[in-house]
């Protein structure tokens, strides 16, 4: 009698095994619904020097883009977490960058580097434009940026005290929050580097641009500002939504459609 149950269960249990093997192996060849696997986030820093509520904010539009989203608050742990983002983004920052700038080893510079080169994407928004530019003047001191734009960055126009400025983004001009966001001068490059929007001289004020198999995309003022920080803003009564914009710009950049298509 023992012998005759022990049978039964063994047969019921390899029944189980199989059909839940199978059930394992359907799901692994069912296609990716989130940029690459389920798994995939929107990597963001909010670590110092971050400006307050700017990690939120861009979490905000990464949401709204359809992708998960994980901060990180130490940079040395920025290369272990890159393998599973389907972007990495660095938001609005504090004026004083430099402690930032040295928080960013070169090692981790590299990582980000070889992760975009591998086709990976990277969204810098003010601060975070600054940081992925060849570089830029900070007082008497030349900060040095990550190099993965082909363009050097500068406070527009040396504005520092937070406004809401008319912007040409992709032929229509809309009102967006600034607050010493950086412009952008291109430099020779072998990348391909779309331009998306202007400020009103005709300076580049956001781009998308190639490197490697990956993608950068930058911007000195904030389409994705709230609409509590309007408050800050010396012309608060100009200040008009731009999420929908700050959407589209991170799909975009996920994208793999040609620039400029």
């Amino acid at each position: 009698m023992f012998s005759r149950i022990m049978a039964f269960f063994l047969v019921i249990g390899t029944m189980f095994f199989c059909i839940s093997s199978a059930a394992s192996s359907d799901t692994m060849g069912l296609p990716s619904q989130d940029n690459g696997g389920s798994d995939k986030y929107a990597l963001i820093y909010n670590g110092p020097v971050s400006a307050e509520d700017c990690p939120e904010a861009v979490a905000a539009i990464a949401k709204s883009a359809g992708l998960k989203v994980r901060f990180v608050s130490i940079p040395g742990d920025i290369p272990r977490l890159l393998d599973n983002a389907a972007v990495f983004i660095i938001g609005g920052t504090e004026d004083d960058m430099g402690p930032m700038v040295k928080a960013f080893t070169p090692k981790v510079v590299i990582s980000i580097k070889e992760y975009l080169r591998k086709g990976g994407r990277y969204l810098g928004v003010c601060g975070g434009g600054f940081m992925a530019s060849t570089g830029w003047k900070e007082g008497s001191e030349y900060m040095k940026g990550f190099g993965i734009i082909p363009a050097e960055a500068s406070v527009f126009q040396d504005i520092f005290e937070a406004k809401i400025l008319p912007v040409k983004w992709l032929r229509k001009t809309r009102p967006m929050f600034f607050k010493a966001g950086p412009d952008f001068r291109l430099t020779k490059t072998q990348e391909t580097v779309h331009v998306i929007a202007t400020y009103s001289d005709g300076s580049i004020a956001a781009l998308i641009s190639t490197y490697g198999k990956g993608r950068v995309a930058v911007c000195g003022p904030h389409p994705e500002a709230r609409e509590l920080w309007k408050d800050d803003a010396a012309n608060s009564d100009r200040w008009v939504s731009s999420t929908d914009l700050a959407v589209q710009f991170l799909k975009d950049l996920l994208s793999d459609r040609p620039l400029g298509k």
